[in-house]
């Protein structure tokens, strides 16, 4: 069995990338079950690889995870989001209520409508095939994102940011899209999230209330949703606030779910990879780690023992072919 890496999407990767949103349940706006939705989505991404970016303007830098020429899982950097339609959360404040002639103080919760992360990076599109799942590959497609970042720090704004798809009943039952989006875009979640996933956020601002909304008015099951990441979601989400990430009280309009951030010098795996000059031998039992190379599309992520002497870092042969590196290239690793 071949070393697993994740590279660069392209073109032809487009029939299993469908087969593996068609596994992910939905409610994944990044990865669309759709393939009239899905098609574009993932020329684009290739093409982003391709048409030599200069700052962060919007390209989607979606990568794979391949081994023995299988694709088992996706990942992805937004560079920019939000910067056509605005990219529009629910901001979760407080707001007083005061009466001195009833001798009464309330306070209340609000969802107020931000575009607070407007022009922020995002990291998403996570999903590990059933089949490659308890192998740690889950923290290995997380991670390769930062080290990609790492790599690539003019071309990913800063703040990045990550969005958790929010909590459902196991009978597909959304309630917080239930008791507000419903009402306003007239439509069925899954129908609303394809159309928001081909379209653009501007349905959004077209369609949903501008002004805040008080939580009070939403039924108990819906104000349980705030901020709750899909039980699917949940090691995902431990595993951003492990690497830097918090909850700062934004949540996605449709369903829910948390969006935490990070600056990108604040985020673990960044802040803890170094780069080696590598030589080719045998590390030994040295310690594993995950590794990258390249830049755009000779990007490269592997896992595997590298043994530090020195300033650099010897690593397997297989390992080295795997990465695309020679004797004498530069490495960015960091322990696993």
């Amino acid at each position: 069995m071949s070393l697993a890496f994740m590279r660069p999407v392209r073109r032809e990767d487009f029939d299993a990338i469908l087969e593996l949103a068609k596994l992910s349940g939905g409610g994944m706006t990044n990865l669309p079950s759709d393939p009239d939705a899905l098609r574009p989505r993932v020329e684009f991404a290739a093409d982003s690889f391709t048409n030599n970016p200069t700052s962060p303007s919007g390209e989607v830098y979606m990568m794979v995870l391949e081994q023995d020429g299988k694709v088992l899982g996706t990942a992805a950097v937004f560079s920019a989001v939000g910067l056509d339609y605005g990219f529009v959360n629910y901001k979760i404040n407080k707001t007083v209520h005061v009466s001195k002639q009833l001798k009464k103080r309330v306070e209340r919760r609000l969802l107020v409508p931000t575009h607070d992360f407007s022009g922020a990076s995002e990291v998403g599109s996570l999903f590990l095939s059933p089949e490659a799942r308890g192998g740690g590959f889950g923290k290995f497609l997380a991670k390769a994102r930062y080290l990609f970042i790492a790599q690539h720090r003019t071309l990913v704004a800063d703040p990045v940011t990550a969005e958790l798809r929010g909590w459902r009943a196991a009978d597909g039952k959304q309630p917080f899209w239930e008791s507000l989006g419903k009402l306003f875009f007239d439509m069925e979640f899954e129908d609303a999230d394809l159309a928001n996933s081909a379209m653009g956020n501007q349905i959004i601002s077209d369609l949903l209330p501008r002004h805040p909304i008080y939580v009070a008015m939403l039924p108990e099951d819906a104000k349980a949703c705030l901020g709750k990441p899909h039980d699917s979601a949940l090691p995902a989400y431990n595993m951003l606030l492990k690497e830097g990430f918090a909850f700062h009280d934004y949540i996605d309009v449709f369903d829910g779910g948390p969006l935490v951030d990070a600056r990108i010098n604040d985020i673990k795996t960044i802040k803890e990879s170094r780069l080696y000059p590598v030589e080719t031998g045998d590390p030994g039992d040295a310690p594993v780690y995950l590794m990258a190379a390249g830049q755009l599309q000779s990007f490269r992520v592997t896992r595997a023992p590298g043994k530090v002497d020195g300033e650099r870092m010897i690593i397997a042969k297989d390992a080295a072919q795997t990465l695309g590196v020679k004797a004498g290239d530069e490495i960015r690793a960091v322990k696993w």
